[in-house]
């Protein structure tokens, strides 16, 4: 899953129309930004500097790259000349301007050595182009108008698993805009053609991406859907290629820009549907998800994006925006989770998705290949066979345990180490069953009519959140406390709707225990203890801050509210107080401040006007300890703002500078008469 770390403008841009792109630099860190045909600026992404900058003496017709086997910058001229220059170059007009008869259309970048491709398709490494430029013989006129009928366009070098490069561009015809994806084969100079077209639809956006095996050709049409096309060299899948999914986040009205970050993640800019602005996405290839977003409060039709190392770059407008994000390892089921969107799909767009993902289920089902259902079959032997006694190996008469006690074993011990349990497979691979405990305290349904409803939603391949969404209503609405726990500890995604709900059954719960005499009274305190431990797994869970708000509004009352706030500021001030271990939280002080911070950020949201009318004095005394908290927090920062330089220079790795010495002037007095 990838998340936004930072968003910041890096760069102005002169003029949009003649900004050309960017490329890597030979530094890492560095980008190559061609800001002007006749402009030139090396950028360091990470400090925002200039680094180097030129300015050319003749216009430029594609971007500018560095070669890494000559170690030089190269440019494009009026598409028949080359220049090449170094880092100690200050005027590039005294360097050689190198001519060709064939029209030049990009300048490719590999790691290796860079790549020339010429209007017509061919292409040739830079020292086999340079080698081969006097021997070319072309037809001038042919060559001009060839560069003026078709417009090539990212062009891209993959390598494959196998360590074969791969070229590919688009190629679209000015006369009929007939738009095509060229790949090229650079060991075999295999040329295969892609024609992309949807009757009735228009191409909004596209890009090819790298994928696990072979790269893929993404392509995001008028009608929202999101088709992708496998490039691998035996496929004889036809363009387009499959419908994945449904874009409902941007407005596929407007011009979208797509890019390749990383291997199965593509960013995607356009306009937002339906509010003002744009936006930013990570779309995952790989599971057909958005992982992130980063939104713009204006959309502008101008746009292109660039990604190396941590950063994508939005070119939009008149800047060039830097934006951060990390990709973290992380399963699918957390991706699908409790994720709040500001926007939803319709009825009727989600009838579409299940019409062709039931054209797809019913083109590719094969018949089934399990004559006789063996477990069905084993239970009822087993039903009318008597359980032997099993014995422990002696060593002598029983040398091995019987496979009971070995399956047992087994299973606590992934219980206790791995977080998942083994279960009997009869039928091969086919019956494979696996059920993931994210949660160390997780000790399981408590009978066995719960863990049977548990586990026949799981191997019915059910989500985590419609498993809740059932179990979970069912036990607050029987208020069956002890199985609320093991649903909130056995289950990591749980949507703020039923987030919400569970804080109220916890609050509901958690009443103060009576104060009375004798054994009643250690029974009390144990009842509270049993009842704060469900509360704090409520507090424990992960929650998306804007989507809770409205639901904590609908369920808590002024008198759940003022409970949750002392609760919460003993765990954010006692340091005895903490919350449970979570999978993405660990049993510390810190991470339990931040999540009742957090919390308590919420409730003042979603009940800031109750708050702000109340004259209840309990709650202002409430509200008088948070602020006395929040203040210290507030000095703490002051006291931590004189550090910010030391660890600046420590990050950006800067030497210290020595303490002026004061004893390098003295003062005498001299007589003159």
């Amino acid at each position: 899953m990838s998340k936004f770390l930072s968003y910041y403008n890096l760069f102005p841009i002169p003029d949009p129309k003649e900004f050309l792109g960017m490329s890597s630099d030979g530094e890492k860190g560095n980008v190559v930004t061609t800001l002007a045909r006749n402009v030139v600026v090396v950028l360091n992404i990470s400090t925002q500097k200039q680094l180097l900058s030129w300015s050319l003496p003749e216009k430029l017709s594609s971007k500018v790259i560095y070669d890494p086997s000559s170690q030089k910058y190269v440019g494009v001229f009026g598409n028949h000349s080359l220049r090449l220059w170094d880092v100690d170059t200050s005027d590039v007009s005294k360097c050689k301007k190198l001519k060709f008869q064939k029209s030049i259309a990009h300048l490719v970048e590999n790691t290796q050595e860079a790549l020339v491709l010429f209007s017509d398709g061919d292409c040739q490494t830079l020292s086999q182009a340079l080698a081969s430029r006097k021997d070319q013989k072309e037809d001038t006129a042919l060559q001009l108008s060839l560069a003026a009928s078709k417009i090539i366009s990212k062009p891209t070098i993959y390598t494959t698993p196998q360590g074969q490069q791969v070229l590919t561009f688009f190629e679209e015809t000015k006369a009929t805009g007939e738009l095509q994806l060229i790949r090229v084969a650079l060991a075999t100079a295999t040329r295969r053609e892609y024609h992309i077209k949807r009757e009735d639809v228009r191409l909004t956006g596209y890009a090819v991406i790298e994928g696990d095996a072979a790269p893929q050709l993404l392509t995001i049409w008028s009608d929202k859907r999101i088709f992708m096309l496998n490039l691998a060299d035996r496929t004889s899948e036809r363009s387009p290629g499959q419908f994945v999914s449904m874009l409902a986040e941007l407005n596929v009205e407007s011009k979208l820009s797509v890019h390749g970050v990383s291997r199965n993640f593509a960013a995607i800019y356009g306009a937002n549907y339906g509010q003002e602005g744009g936006s930013l996405l990570v779309y995952n290839t790989q599971f057909k998800v958005v992982n992130a977003k980063q939104y713009f409060k204006v959309y502008l039709d101008f746009s292109r994006l660039w990604a190396g190392d941590e950063h994508i770059l939005l070119a939009m407008g008149q800047n060039i925006a830097a934006v951060r994000y990390r990709m973290n390892q992380e399963v699918l089921v957390d991706m699908l989770g409790s994720q709040f969107r500001d926007t939803h799909l319709t009825p009727i767009e989600l009838d579409h998705i299940n019409e062709e993902e039931h054209l797809e289920s019913v083109i590719k089902f094969d018949g089934s290949t399990k004559p006789f259902n063996y477990r069905t079959i084993k239970s009822k032997l087993n039903k009318h066979l008597s359980t032997p006694e099993l014995q422990a190996a002696d060593g002598k008469e029983l040398a091995y345990d019987p496979p009971e006690l070995v399956e047992q074993e087994i299973s606590e011990i992934i219980k206790h180490h791995v977080h998942g349990e083994a279960n009997s497979c009869e039928n091969g691979l086919e019956d494979v069953s696996v059920t993931l405990m994210t949660n160390f305290f997780d000790a399981g349904p408590m009978n066995t009519a719960v863990q049977a409803l548990v586990r026949q939603l799981e191997r019915s391949g059910a989500g985590e959140e419609e498993i809740i969404e059932k179990i979970l209503t069912l036990f607050i609405k029987t208020g069956n406390r002890e199985h609320v726990l093991m649903c909130l500890r056995r289950y990591s995604n749980i949507s703020e709707k039923m987030l919400a709900w569970s804080l109220r059954f916890a609050l509901d719960t958690s009443d103060n225990p009576a104060q009375v005499n004798g054994h009643a009274q250690d029974e009390a305190v144990d009842a509270k203890k049993s009842n704060d431990t469900l509360l704090n797994a409520v507090l424990s869970c992960s929650f998306d801050a804007s989507g809770i708000e409205e639901h904590l509004r609908h369920h808590l009352e002024l008198v759940h509210v003022q409970r949750l706030m002392n609760h919460l500021y003993k765990l954010a001030s006692d340091p005895s107080a903490q919350l449970e271990e979570r999978p993405n939280r660990n049993y510390s002080l810190v991470q339990t401040e931040l999540q009742a911070l957090q919390w308590f950020g919420c409730l003042l949201t979603s009940h800031f006007t109750l708050l702000s009318v109340s004259r209840d004095d309990a709650l202002l005394e409430t509200l008088s300890n948070w602020a006395e908290l929040l203040s210290f927090y507030e000095n703490s920062l002051f006291d931590l703002a004189n550090i910010i330089p030391l660890l600046t220079n420590i990050v950006e790795k800067r030497k210290m500078k020595p303490i002026y010495s004061t004893t390098w002037y003295g003062v005498e007095e001299v007589v003159l008469y």
